[in-house]
């Protein structure tokens, strides 16, 4: 779990360098901003909610 958790992360610290790099170019951040950062929240919580759901219970890792 720890894997998804890493990925999860690093997919989020680069949407969040794309939307960096789009306010230093333009000024101000699109109106979907929050919408991403929504829906990029709810996926990760479904992706960790079957991660644990299907997790063996005798897994040390």
């Amino acid at each position: 779990m720890g894997g998804t958790l890493r990925m999860m992360l690093a997919i989020a610290v680069l949407i969040a360098a794309g939307y960096g790099l789009y306010f230093l170019w333009t000024g101000e951040l699109p109106a979907h901003t929050f919408k991403v950062a929504g829906s990029y929240g709810v996926l990760m919580l479904i992706v960790l909610v079957i991660t644990l759901i299907t997790k063996p219970a005798g897994e040390k890792h």
